[in-house]
């Protein structure tokens, strides 16, 4: 008489009557219990995330799951996902440069704050001005540098060169150019990224260098992979 969901003692006599006793699986995740108002499955609810609200250090995909029933039953549930990448962006001052060909920081520093992968792009405005006389050839680089160490990529911004006769006067002028560069870069914690800037080159006797500058550094960020 008994079943692997009923279980049935007595014999049905008078005295001995039948008793059923439901059989629920012992398992955890059984949602199904007795109780003394009979069998029953506790309601579930979804929790989601507050709209705009982000949850976690590496999550660009929020959840929103909404009520769309009320007090019905069963209950109708609304979900839906909304990307959320963080995104940024950091501006620096003007940086004068030495000739030296060396690296030189700018304060135009953006910190990727959380694990992942950035598309970074930064900017610059390079400008050389000089009184040269014959094979002066002067020019600006920049790049972007993590964590104060690594130089991840170089780009030149202007080149300021004379070929004219040695004999006669110096030229004098000033040239600018500007520059941009992208890298998609990796974040296994956190990264800080800076513009630094470079001039190198030879200057000619008798030459003077007026103007060795970076201007207006940038850089703007957002995360496009978890």
């Amino acid at each position: 008489m008994s079943t692997s969901c009923i279980q049935v003692t007595g014999t049905g006599r008078p005295n001995d009557p039948y008793e059923l006793e439901p059989v629920v699986h012992p398992d955890d995740c059984n949602a199904l219990r007795c109780t003394p108002d009979g069998l029953l499955v506790p309601r579930t609810v979804p929790v989601g995330i507050e709209r705009g609200g982000n949850i976690g250090a590496s999550r660009s995909v929020d959840i929103d799951v909404t009520d769309a029933g009320g007090e019905n039953c069963p209950d109708t549930w609304t979900i839906g996902a909304r990307l959320t990448p963080v995104y940024g962006q950091a501006a620096g001052q003007n940086r004068t440069l030495p000739l030296n060909g060396e690296w030189t920081p700018t304060d135009c520093v953006a910190t990727l704050p959380e694990p992942g992968v950035y598309q970074v792009t930064a900017m610059a405005v390079g400008q050389i001005c000089a009184t040269a006389r014959y094979s002066t050839n002067v020019w600006i680089s920049f790049a972007l540098q993590r964590d104060d160490e690594v130089i991840l990529t170089g780009y030149g911004l202007v080149q300021h060169q004379y070929g004219f006769p040695a004999a006669g006067n110096g030229y004098q002028a000033c040239h600018v150019g500007q520059g941009s560069l992208t890298r998609n870069v990796v974040v296994g914690d956190r990264a800080t990224l800076r513009v630094v800037a470079a001039a190198q080159g030879r200057v000619a006797e008798n030459s003077t260098v007026q103007r060795l500058e970076v201007r207006a550094p940038r850089i703007s960020w957002h995360k496009i992979s978890d």
